[in-house]
């Protein structure tokens, strides 16, 4: 609470307060930069803090923080109550007071600021009217950490404004522009003030038709910043919506390989396509911090979810939205295979899975059954707008061994007698399922039997939803038998059935012994006004006793935790010295982070020319793809050629051999003829051959004797040369 002697002030009453109002509080001048402003009638600044809105609206100034801070919105009914007592006497009682989470950390500067900007966007003249409105709508909207001006008519103007004023201001830690029209051109000012702030923990810039450039600037920001921990870049329903495309899903990729502390992302309804998200799904194999995904409406298809399941073994998202995907059966079975494989590993992860409207049929149910029956984790499972009923016996089967799952919807599924049989034998051994929607199918009297049989001894739902499935009189008198014996349901809804006013009676009896149901729906049923009215009766009768029993639980329940208050607040201690610890963390991240920035920047540049060099690659492969395709032709038109020549060859060679077997057969003849030539010959020269043979060694012996005298002559010589050497030695030595 604020502290009284601050003395906040009125600083405005406009001319149509009652006059009790303005004779109760003491005659007040605003200030502005610590100056007093004396009231004149045509000083603007006189005017804005000495009147208040067109809507009647006060407001209230404290002296201590004109400087700084707007003035803040009276307290609702003090007008009323000053007619009765003193300005001083509301103070003192802390009437005026207010908590720091409802001050507005807005100065007069940056309120003049967004609203100039705001009238250019909106091609508006400024006026004092449109101008006090905006004022009490920044008190409104902008309090304590919440920056939340949704639908507010921001445009380009607005966003360079806002991102100006918001980077020199560290109070606000969520910043909600969703619904606006900031565009591309806006989204560039988002991105510089995400880089530059270090407070702003969520940012919701959702239906701001927002387009693939700007997309792309916002997500990159995010490599600069490690505060933001959830964004919202998806759509709103209308026409204004973002459009960020497979260029904005690679930037999440690029986002979530490097960044560690996003947790939630939303980029619904942004035609990512089975391309864009398979960026996202590789990128979540190294992620470890994002847990939250919102895929929705993005056409995946089965693409889409082959690349989906391919990521669950390994990432940590725990709460998944893909409904109105066009997943169908195929798609389905393949990313809840994935699911079941993932849990058998031990990766069980998963709590919240939203399959809405994707046509899932009886494949895709039987793998839901091996994810219901294995799964630990799961709690919350959306199936509605699916045609499941040939699967719900799988269902049922998964979920009569499950016990986690806490809520499950399954409405406008085709449910039929058969499916609300296999449920109902589900309810009777589940416990842990506490929310049930099957709204919207054809249950009909058969299938209300099976399911009142089923209610009849559950003990752990306490919602139910069985509205619009033709239910008549016969199911109606089941239900009632089971809202009898039931102990733990507190909504029923029974409307738009085909009931009757014996069933109505029926019911009606039935919560004479039932204490514990509070809110029954039976409208647009055949029930008379008094049934409806003694229902209505029972009903609040039930609360009425909940209510008084409630109060005597709360009451053990905090005896039993007053022990724990040291505990507490010596974890308030250890999370104290934690936070200065993380400071101090924080600007290690800080220089950390900076010197990442520079290693990343020239990254990106070595990205940048990798890319032109595969651009250039890629050309080169294109040429080189069209040259091979172009030789594979003529490669085909020579085989052709070839084998028509080799079967003319084949021909020839046939030919040559049998042309080849005659030569060989004459040739063996000329041999034989031949070889009787050479044996005659032989006979014939046989003792010429002996002659020659001995005059041939007579002519070895011969020259072997020549060579010998020739050694001979040649020694002889060489001795003849040694005398002729050694007497010239003597003559001249003499």
């Amino acid at each position: 609470m604020e502290d009284p002697s601050s003395r906040p002030e009125l600083a405005a009453v406009q001319d149509n307060v009652n006059t009790a109002v303005t004779g109760c509080f003491p005659a007040m001048t605003a200030t502005l930069g610590g100056k007093l402003l004396q009231p004149m009638p045509n000083s603007y600044e006189a005017q804005l803090y000495r009147f208040k809105s067109t809507k009647c609206r006060a407001f209230l100034q404290d002296r201590e923080a004109v400087s700084t801070n707007l003035p803040r919105l009276l307290p609702d009914g003090i007008p009323y109550a000053a007619n009765f007592v003193s300005f001083e006497q509301l103070r003192e009682c802390g009437a005026l007071s207010e908590t720091r989470q409802n001050e507005v950390s807005i100065t007069a500067d940056d309120l003049r600021l967004l609203y100039e900007a705001r009238c250019l966007d909106q091609d508006l003249p400024p006026s004092w009217q449109r101008e006090m409105r905006f004022m009490e709508l920044i008190s409104a909207k902008c309090k304590g950490s919440f920056f939340c001006l949704p639908e507010s008519g921001f445009g380009v103007c607005s966003a360079e404004a806002l991102a100006a004023v918001l980077s020199r201001n560290n109070r606000y830690s969520v910043l909600d522009l969703s619904g606006n029209r900031l565009r591309d051109d806006g989204a560039r000012f988002i991105a510089q003030l995400i880089e530059q702030n270090r407070s702003l923990v969520h940012i919701d810039v959702a239906s701001n038709d927002i387009g693939h450039v700007g997309g792309v600037l916002i997500l990159r920001a995010l490599l600069e910043n490690n505060t933001v921990i959830s964004l919202d870049i998806g759509a709103r329903a209308g026409v204004n919506g973002n459009h960020i495309g497979i260029p904005g899903a690679e930037a999440i990729g690029e986002v979530l390989r490097s960044n560690e502390v996003l947790a939630r992302l939303n980029v619904s309804s942004n035609g990512l396509g089975a391309g864009g998200v398979a960026f996202i799904a590789s990128a979540l194999e190294n992620n470890c911090s994002l847990t939250r995904v919102n895929l929705s409406s993005n056409d995946l298809g089965f693409d889409g979810a082959r690349a989906l399941a391919s990521a669950l073994e390994v990432a940590h998202v725990t709460h998944w939205e893909l409904p109105r995907n066009r997943l169908e059966d195929q798609g389905g079975a393949c990313l809840l295979d994935a699911l079941a494989a993932a849990i058998r590993n031990g990766h069980d992860v998963v709590e919240y899975l939203d399959l809405d409207d994707n046509a899932l049929g009886e494949r895709s149910s039987e793998a839901l059954g091996k994810v219901l029956s294995s799964s630990a984790a799961l709690t919350t499972l959306r199936l509605t707008g699916n045609p499941l009923a040939a699967g719900l016996k799988a269902i049922s089967t998964g979920l009569q061994e499950n016990r986690s799952v806490t809520s499950l919807f399954l409405s406008k599924c085709s449910l039929d007698s058969t499916g609300a049989a296999a449920l109902g034998a589900a309810l009777c051994v589940n416990y842990t399922l506490h929310q049930l929607d099957l709204s919207n199918n054809r249950v009909k009297d058969a299938g209300a039997v099976e399911l009142a049989k089923g209610l009849a001894v559950n003990k752990g739902l306490t919602k139910c939803n069985v509205s619009s499935n033709r239910i008549g009189h016969t199911g109606g008198l089941e239900m009632a038998k089971a809202v009898q014996k039931n102990r733990t349901l507190r909504y029923l809804s029974l409307r738009r059935n085909v009931m009757q006013e014996a069933t109505g009676e029926a019911i009606s009896d039935s919560l004479r012994t039932n204490k514990t149901l509070e809110l029954l729906d039976v409208a647009y049923n055949d029930f008379s006004y008094v049934c409806a009215m003694a229902i209505e009766r029972a009903l609040e009768r039930n609360k009425a006793s909940n209510k008084v029993l409630l109060v005597p639980k709360l009451q053990a329940n905090i005896d039993a935790l007053a022990p724990k208050e040291k505990d507490l607040d010596r974890a308030g201690e250890d999370i104290e010295v934690e936070k200065r610890m993380m400071r101090d963390r924080g600007e290690e991240l800080l220089r950390r982070s900076e010197e990442a920035r520079v290693v990343s920047e020239k990254l990106r540049r070595e990205i940048a020319d990798l890319e032109r060099v595969f651009e250039k690659a890629r050309a080169v492969s294109d040429a080189a793809e069209n040259l091979f395709r172009a030789t594979e032709d003529r490669v085909t038109n020579s085989l052709t050629e070839i084998k028509m020549k080799r079967a003319n060859i084949d021909a020839r060679i046939q030919q040559e051999k049998d042309r080849t077997d005659r030569f060989h057969r004459e040739m063996e003849k000329i041999r034989r003829q031949i070889k009787h030539l050479e044996e005659a010959e032989n006979e014939r020269l046989a003792p010429l051959l002996r002659e020659m043979e001995g005059s041939e060694r007579d002519r070895t012996q011969e020259m072997i004797d020549a060579k010998f005298q020739g050694e001979k002559l040649a020694a002889l010589e060489l001795r003849q040369k040694e005398l002729q050497i050694a007497s010239s030695r003597r003559s001249k030595n003499k």
